[in-house]
């Protein structure tokens, strides 16, 4: 031909037999990122269970320092009542003047108390806002946090096995160390796979085909007419009259030792035998973390009861005190002693009510199911709507 227009089609087929077949560097990347996308993923769900327990420790806390606020006023109710009634007493002459001194100086220490105990409202509003809101110009710095539970005794059952079960299932370091050592797994596998032989099946096909104008020798054609044509006739030729060719292969490399690789190698076995043991150990924590925190419920849970009997009778002494007052029996520093009696009772009552509410949180916090307890759902997360590669 003269001209000659040529077009050709080839295709090759590559299947590593050792190095490169399980895993390549290319899709170990890959898992390798999306590994770490379910490690930040565990550890931002980690962080909003730390976040969510500090939040409701610092709500009861809150309702704790209200309740305490209550408790101080009604002391300082009492303490003016006992005034009160000592002026009356002293008027009419049944009562030293003293008396009127006593119950005033018992009423401004109260005062001082219900002071205090308003300043701790504050503060812990103040910080339960920090952590609700990060922008010092958030709306709930101008609003007053009212909480919408009263610090009353519920009891809450828990079999401590199955919250060891529970805790050893779902908590999140677990599953970080976890990730961390198919991570160590999946390095070791892509270190190991480079000492291997490049062993490929190569396999190829492709035809070409020709086109070009007529050539005449002493007026013969010289060309078959199948082949006479311009560029894209080269093309069809190709497809229909074109000529094949095939072969199929193997291509090896042998690599030459390479100690580097070794020596990462021996790092990761070492990794992993770490983690190992560190996953032990980690189970060990967290089982003698749920049985200190079923037992420190079971403590408070007597603590409540026994403040409540306390409470009850230091009750019962003061409304017997008064009684034996009105009748002359008893001295006014007696009642108001009582009065102190009753309120350090209910304060005590209300602490151990608190700690109680609050050692149930730190057992969900510990088996991880503080979120579900209170309706919270963390959004499906990146890592979660990437499919595993195989």
């Amino acid at each position: 031909f003269n001209p000659q227009y040529s077009s050709n089609w080839q295709a090759q087929f590559t299947q590593p037999l050792l190095r490169n077949r399980s895993i390549d560097q290319n899709r170990g990347t890959i898992k390798l990122a999306n590994l770490d996308l379910k490690l930040n993923d565990s550890q931002f769900k980690q962080k909003v269970m730390d976040t969510v327990a500090r939040i409701q420790g610092f709500y009861w806390d809150l309702i704790g320092a209200i309740r305490d606020y209550e408790i101080r006023r009604e002391s300082v109710r009492l303490a003016q009542i006992s005034l009160d009634n000592n002026r009356k007493k002293v008027d009419i002459g049944t009562l030293a003047p003293i008396a009127i001194t006593e119950a005033q100086a018992e009423l401004a220490s109260r005062e001082v108390d219900l002071i205090v105990a308003e300043e701790r409202i504050n503060t812990v509003e103040n910080s339960l806002r920090n952590l609700i809101s990060s922008d010092r110009n958030a709306e709930i710095w101008r609003q007053t946090i009212v909480p919408t539970e009263t610090p009353e005794f519920k009891e809450y059952k828990v079999d401590l096995e199955q919250a060891i079960s529970t805790a050893l299932a779902t908590r999140p370091e677990l599953e970080q160390l976890s990730l961390r050592m198919e991570q160590n797994d999946l390095s070791y596998s892509l270190g190991n796979d480079r000492r291997k032989w490049q062993l490929d099946l190569v396999g190829q096909f492709g035809t070409v085909g020709a086109a070009g104008p007529q050539t005449l020798v002493n007026g013969i054609p010289q060309v078959p007419d199948s082949l006479v044509g311009g560029p894209l006739h080269s093309y069809s030729v190709m497809l229909t009259e074109g000529f094949y060719n095939w072969f199929v292969g193997v291509t090896i490399q042998i690599p030459l030792r390479n100690r580097a690789v070794d020596a990462q190698l021996a790092q990761y076995k070492v990794q992993n035998r770490q983690m190992l043991m560190n996953r032990r150990v980690l189970e060990q924590q967290i089982q003698t973390e749920i049985r200190n925190a079923v037992q420190t419920i079971e403590t408070n849970k007597k603590r409540v009861e026994t403040a409540r009997v306390a409470r009850e009778l230091a009750r019962e002494q003061l409304e017997g005190e008064e009684k034996r007052f009105q009748a002359g029996l008893s001295e006014n520093f007696r009642v108001l002693d009582r009065q102190r009696g009753l309120s350090q009772a209910q304060g005590v009552e209300l602490q151990a009510l608190i700690a109680y509410k609050k050692s149930i949180i730190d057992l969900q916090k510990s088996m991880y199911t503080l979120l579900e307890s209170n309706d919270f759902e963390i959004a499906k997360t990146s890592s979660e709507n990437i499919a595993n590669l195989k």
